[in-house]
Parts: C-alpha cells; sequence; structure tokens
C-alpha cells in the first residue's frame, strides 16, 4: 500500500510540473493557456460566447437594452454601449459600437415603431457576428475578426423606443395616455402606430426639403405628421449629432416591408460614389429590388438616409427587409428567419466590407 501511494505522489508531482512548465512555455510564447486551448481572448479574460437575443418574439425596449449590456459584459473589448440622447419619455437612445478599426459606419432601427423588427434583426445582427468572432469562426464565408479590426459600426437598434413600447405594451403603457388618445388614428390600431409618442414621424423630420415634403395630416397623428418644423423632436436631434460628430463611411437605415432597397435621390445624383455599387452588392446578396434614384422631393424629402447624402455626400440607403403583406401590423416575430434573417444575414458583412472600398 505504502508503495503504491508513493508511486502514485510521484505520478502527480511530474504531472503537475508538467504543467507549470507548459503554462511556462505559454507565456514566454506570449500566449495564455485559454488561447492555447482555442478559446477566444479579449482583454484579462478569456470568452465563453453564447447566444444572447431572442428575435422570435415582439422585441422589447426592456430586452433591447438588456441584451445590449449582456453582449457589453461578454466582448468589452469589441462591444460599447452608450447613449446618443433621450426620446420625448427619456429612454436612452442606446449606441452600440461593434468593432476598433478607425473607419465607420452606422446602422439604424426603428425610425417607425411598428417596424421594430429592424431592431430585433440589428441586435441578432451584432449578436450573431460576435459569436462567430469570439469562437474563430467565419461568418458565412467572412472573416468577422479581421472586418472588427478594421471598421467600426455603429448600430442605433431602437431611435423610438416611446413608440415602439406604444406598439407592443398598448396605450396605458405611455406616459400621457391622454395626450396620445387625443392624436389622429390613421390606422385602426395602437399596434399599427408609426409615428414617436409626440406623433411625429420621425423618418419625415430631417432638414432635407422638409418645407415642400408632402403631408396627408398637419397635426399630431399615428403617422404621416411632419412636425411643425423640421428637427424638433429629440430622437431626430440625436441622431444629426451624432452624424456630424462622426464621419461615417455610409449609412444605412432599415425599416419593413417591402424587401427592396432605395440608395438614391435627384438631390444627390451624380454626387457620391460607390452607391451604386453597394446596393448592387446587397440586391445580390439578399434578392432585394434595388429602386431607381427617387425623382420627387416631395416623395422623398425629409427621410434620413436622403438627409445623410445631402449633408455628407456619402452612400445613404433605406432598406425594407421584410415581405410586404397588405398590412400595418408588425409581423409575426415567430417567423423572423423566413421573414429577414434568411435574406439578410449577410448585410452588416457586406457594408463593413464595402466602406473598406470607400476613400
Amino acid at each position: 500500500m505504502k508503495k503504491a501511494m508513493a508511486v502514485t505522489l510521484i505520478i502527480l508531482c511530474f504531472l503537475l510540473g508538467a504543467c507549470s512548465r507548459a503554462n511556462n512555455d505559454l507565456q514566454e510564447a506570449g500566449q495564455t493557456p485559454q488561447q492555447s486551448a482555442g478559446l477566444p481572448f479579449l482583454g484579462e479574460q478569456a470568452v465563453q460566447p453564447e447566444y444572447v437575443v431572442d428575435p422570435y418574439q415582439p422585441y422589447t425596449y426592456e430586452m433591447m437594452t438588456r441584451d445590449a449590456a449582456r453582449l457589453e459584459d461578454m466582448y468589452d473589448d469589441y462591444i460599447d454601449v452608450s447613449s446618443i440622447g433621450n426620446s420625448v419619455e427619456g429612454r436612452d437612445i442606446t449606441l452600440i459600437k461593434m468593432g476598433i478599426g478607425e473607419k465607420k459606419l452606422l446602422l439604424v432601427g426603428s425610425h417607425h415603431a411598428r417596424e421594430y423588427i429592424s431592431s430585433s434583426y440589428l441586435m441578432n445582427m451584432i449578436d450573431k457576428y460576435m459569436y462567430a468572432f469570439a469562437t474563430g469562426a467565419m461568418f458565412d464565408g467572412y472573416d468577422i475578426e479581421s472586418l472588427l479590426n478594421k471598421v467600426t459600426v455603429y448600430v442605433v437598434p431602437m431611435l423610438n423606443p416611446d413608440g415602439v413600447n406604444l406598439v407592443i405594451n398598448g396605450k396605458d403603457s405611455v406616459s400621457d395616455v391622454e395626450a396620445v388618445s387625443n392624436m389622429v388614428m390613421l390606422q385602426e390600431t395602437y399596434a399599427e402606430w408609426k409615428a414617436n409618442i409626440n406623433g411625429v414621424d420621425l423618418n419625415r423630420q430631417y432638414p432635407c426639403y422638409w418645407e415642400i415634403k408632402a403631408s396627408s395630416t398637419f397635426v399630431p397623428s399615428s403617422e404621416m405628421y411632419k412636425g411643425e418644423d423640421s428637427a424638433t423632436e429629440p430622437e431626430v436631434v440625436a441622431m444629426m449629432r451624432l452624424c456630424q460628430n462622426n464621419d461615417f463611411l455610409l449609412a444605412a437605415s432599415f425599416h419593413a416591408k417591402g424587401e427592396i432597397i432605395y440608395w438614391a435621390d435627384s438631390g444627390t445624383a451624380g454626387l457620391i460614389d460607390d452607391a451604386q455599387m453597394i446596393a448592387q452588392d446587397l440586391s445580390l446578396s439578399t434578392g432585394y429590388d434595388i429602386m431607381p434614384p427617387s425623382e420627387d422631393p416631395a416623395v422623398y424629402g425629409a427621410g434620413f438616409e436622403n438627409w445623410f447624402r445631402l449633408a455628407f455626400e456619402k452612400p445613404g440607403f433605406c432598406i425594407e427587409l421584410t415581405p410586404s403583406d397588405g398590412t400595418s401590423l408588425p409581423h409575426d416575430d415567430a417567423e423572423f428567419d423566413s421573414l429577414v434573417w434568411e435574406k439578410a444575414n449577410d448585410i452588416g458583412v457586406i457594408l463593413m466590407q464595402d466602406a473598406l472600398l470607400i476613400e
């Protein structure tokens, strides 16, 4: 028995010495034991990646902020979460920066409340791209690590959090029920609400031909009202300030429904290089139709992407993610994959890749 115990102790000492020597060798090579084992290493700790976002249910503001915080905790060297301002009801308008590269691009979701599937889409994009990066995997043939070391993607997943809250949780969830009740309803239900909580359509608010923008309503309404002047709404002011303070190479605003790509208008025709090439790349990947350049400022005026193109002479896109279904109601979120992800999963990496080609 004593002999057996002695042999066991000798073996344990040998193994411990081998582990110590291996760790010393790794340190001399500039590696950690976690890296040697194939785990990604960000900052001081090995990342244990997992999927965070559940896009198969109505995606609320609270879910978005919770998921953003979790992603930042998990990938703290490559994800930064902050706020670009506050909504009418005081909610932070979340900004997520993904990547550490010098070149910047901007992606925006939920200008329109009932189109919150664009928020779950953008959050799912961050989740899936970062998981691929953290596990050392390619994403659909794209090298995410290489892209995120060259590009920083600024994502505003939910520009209109008050409106999204109204759509998902109903009128009784808003701060001023009486004010919302007195606004003009151009659809039948609050689930079809499009505007912000002031009854102003945020994508008809930007100072780009705002004065001649056509409107079917001249009072706060569930949709279509462009406001008393351009850039009166805090959400629009915050978005404009973000763009003015950063040299974005391109911007894309995500909407529903249509499966189409808007990329040019008469106000900036011939001024912006690369826009058509990028639109073609997106169309080839998604199967979405490319729309001809918009001709009438009374129709396209005051939109985010139109303002971005006019203000900065850089590519700006409006991407309608999902199929038309003849209604104004949100889609069935349980069908997220077939509605949007299966076709649009590569949009982010394509925009990152194309941004690297822009001078």
